[in-house]
């Protein structure tokens, strides 16, 4: 994945059987996802047809129905 914005770059690949990510720029792409993993996993991982995106003045905010 790449973020032009932010100039910043992940790629997960397969080392035999390990799994790896490399990554780069100021932001840490691949960090972000995995700290959206685990609450997603935790609420028994739901399909994209539960999920909601609320946008507001305050940003945005993703839940699960």
């Amino acid at each position: 994945m790449i973020d032009v914005k932010a100039e910043s770059w992940a790629v997960a690949y397969q080392d035999g059987e390990r799994r790896m990510v490399r990554q780069g720029g100021a932001a840490r792409l691949w960090d972000e996802i995995t700290e959206h993993l685990a609450p997603w996993q935790a609420y028994g991982r739901p399909s994209a047809d539960r999920m909601r995106l609320h946008v507001g003045p305050d940003g945005q905010r993703l839940t699960w129905a």
